[in-house]
């Protein structure tokens, strides 16, 4: 079978990006299309979500874990010369013997001031933010909106596995409507005001998009996998 660059290195170190591990999304196929021309030019990334089996995985998920993170050594061997932040509620500063380009911040995507902090360590001019952390839809539509604003014009910004939320964390957090579903109303021009987005916050995020795109079942036909992410570029 012939894979990308992404995707060889997404099944070495053991990411579910690619086609080998956990649930085999495949997104790094994808990525290779859009990121590829940036491979030596991108200079700063974040990653949200850093390893499978947190607090998100099931009720009572450790905090504390002392994992590796595949998909961030996948992302620092494919842009050799970016920046890339983790960020992630478990301590993974661990990590940061791994490469001088790693930068990692502690936090809970629920909470505005740990957002506000990664926020500052970010700073302005990043050109990817990629999504996979708890993917419980309050936590992703907090981050993208105390984020949206890190990313350089033109940056992209992904919101990966809108196919699944974890119902325990769902049911806990604020009630906000499903993130695919509030991506796909925000395309068609539908405000939904929520415990995250007031009409101010609404007005300022559809100012300064581009293009918002929504993807879903990219498997084989009768795949066992499923997956589903939206793109949301930044106006130039």
């Amino acid at each position: 079978m012939l894979t990308s660059p992404l995707t060889r290195l997404a099944d070495r170190h053991g990411s579910d990006k690619g086609c080998l591990h956990g649930d085999r999304h495949r997104y790094s196929q994808l990525y290779d299309i859009i990121l590829q021309p940036q491979r030596t030019t991108l200079s700063k990334m974040l990653e949200l979500g850093l390893a499978r089996g947190g607090p998100e995985a099931e009720v009572g998920g450790r905090v504390e874990r002392r994992v590796s993170a595949p998909s961030i050594a996948a992302w620092l061997d494919y842009f050799p010369r970016a920046e890339v932040f983790g960020f992630d509620i478990s301590d993974f500063s661990h990590l940061e013997s791994w490469s001088s380009r790693f930068r990692f911040v502690q936090g809970d995507c629920g909470r505005i001031e740990d957002l506000a902090g990664l926020r500052e360590r970010l700073g302005q001019n990043v050109d990817l933010i990629v999504d996979d952390a708890s993917h419980a839809s309050f936590h992703q539509q907090l981050a993208l909106r105390e984020l949206f604003s890190t990313l350089r014009p033109g940056g992209l910004y992904v919101i990966e596995d809108l196919h699944w939320q974890p119902r325990h964390l769902e049911a806990a957090l604020p009630k906000v409507m499903p993130t695919r579903e509030w991506l796909e109303a925000l395309r068609s021009g539908t405000g939904h005001l929520s415990p995250v987005w007031t009409e101010e916050a609404l007005r300022d995020l559809a100012a300064n998009i581009a293009s918002l795109t929504i993807l879903a079942d990219m498997q084989a036909t009768g795949g066992r996998y499923q997956n589903a992410l939206g793109l949301i570029r930044k106006t130039a």
